[in-house]
């Protein structure tokens, strides 16, 4: 095979570890080009003129064995390129860019009969997440129920997978306000969940997304225990730093401020607050979680601290916009 796909995910590392999205971009639309470029089967009996007005499926028939196996490799390398590209241009936001890439691969997919096949879904579960951050929410639900019918179908998709799925399909009924249907995709997530090795961070992570639900569904008791299992994960990973146990601090001081525990809820903003001061630094989050410490405070009586929080928010927000 002419295209290295280990040199290509080695260099590829390498330009995203220099911080250069435009390089980044540039390696990925020169690696398509030379992928693509491979695409001409080493043969000139399929195009000659014998063969010019065969179909496909009859030009594919004239080849070799030799020169079916190059074909493949060469899509192989073409779909792993696109998928790259379509995962850096969701990373940067150029979601219209990114659909095109996912597109590509979905055809590139179909054209070898790969429908029923799970790398076909993977595909279709990245582009369902895609639409869901579009907000193209109607979009991005038929695609996770397209995907689920085939990961459903396959003895060779694994609990991750299904995990994957049914969490994201989750996020989609929470962002359209079906409360129940996001809490039963949740749920039904975590029962593929506990049976992944080595998983804790999407245990945990599943925990504060069903808290959120319940909290929003006005189960508060419910709420508050499924925070309690997050948060006691989130405290023994990546050294208390990971990434997601901000959120679930926000959630649980929220929790305690309907419930009317100020002295609580301020320490827990606070908590969240200075997490995300640690992880992301002074952001608009900061921001927001001193002034919802500020204002636990000020419920508790506590002037001092509320006027402190509510000083620590306009100056992030004042030198941030």
């Amino acid at each position: 095979m002419a295209f290295d796909i280990r040199g290509f995910y080695d260099r590829l590392d390498e330009y995203y570890a220099g911080y250069d999205n435009a390089a980044t971009e540039q390696f990925l639309k020169d690696s398509l080009a030379e992928a693509e470029s491979f695409m001409i089967v080493p043969s000139h009996c399929c195009r000659c003129d014998d063969h010019m007005d065969h179909t496909a499926e009859e030009q594919v028939e004239a080849m070799s064995d030799e020169e079916r196996q190059w074909i493949l490799e060469c899509s192989d390398a073409r779909v792993a390129v696109l998928n790259e590209m379509a995962c850096f241009y969701r990373g940067i936001s150029e979601f219209d860019r990114c659909l095109e890439c996912f597109r590509a691969v979905e055809e590139e997919l179909q054209a070898r009969g790969m429908e029923n096949n799970s790398s076909y879904a993977v595909v279709e579960l990245n582009m369902a997440g895609a639409l869901r951050l579009m907000g193209r929410l109607d979009e991005a639900l038929d695609t996770f129920k397209k995907a689920e019918a085939v990961l459903l179908a396959s003895p060779n998709t694994d609990d991750y997978e299904l995990a994957g799925l049914y969490n994201n399909t989750g996020l989609v009924y929470q962002d359209m306000e079906k409360l129940d249907l996001a809490a039963e995709n949740f749920e039904k997530a975590l029962t593929y969940l506990v049976k992944v090795p080595d998983n804790d961070a999407e245990i945990a992570t599943n925990h504060s997304n069903l808290a959120v639900t319940y909290y929003r569904l006005g189960k508060k008791e419910e709420a508050e225990r499924c925070l309690d299992k997050a948060l006691a994960i989130f405290e023994t990973l990546d050294g208390g730093m990971n990434p997601h146990y901000a959120g679930a601090l926000n959630t649980k001081a929220a929790v305690a401020y309907q419930s009317g525990r100020f002295e609580e809820a301020a320490k827990l903003f606070v908590a969240a607050a200075e997490k995300t001061k640690q992880i992301f630094g002074e952001s608009k989050d900061y921001a927001i979680l001193c002034r919802n410490a500020s204002a636990a405070f000020a419920q508790d009586g506590d002037k001092a601290q509320a006027d402190a929080y509510a000083a620590l928010a306009k100056a992030v927000t004042d030198r941030i916009g």
